[in-house]
C-alpha cells in the first residue's frame, strides 16, 4: 500500500503559476532597462 503524498509542487501548482508571472516581469524590466540604456541617438529636425 502506498501511501507518500505527492511532491509539494504537485499540490501546490499555484506557486508554478506565481513563478511565471515573477519571471514574466523580471524579463519585460531587463528588456526595458537594457532598450533604455542603449536608446538610440535623438537628432533634431529643421523645420523651416
Amino acid at each position: 500500500m502506498n501511501t507518500e503524498r505527492p511532491a509539494f509542487f504537485i499540490r501546490h501548482p499555484w506557486i508554478f503559476v506565481c513563478f511565471a508571472f515573477l519571471l514574466l516581469i523580471t524579463a519585460w524590466g531587463a528588456l526595458i532597462t537594457v532598450a533604455v540604456k542603449h536608446a538610440p541617438q535623438q537628432i533634431e529636425v529643421n523645420t523651416k
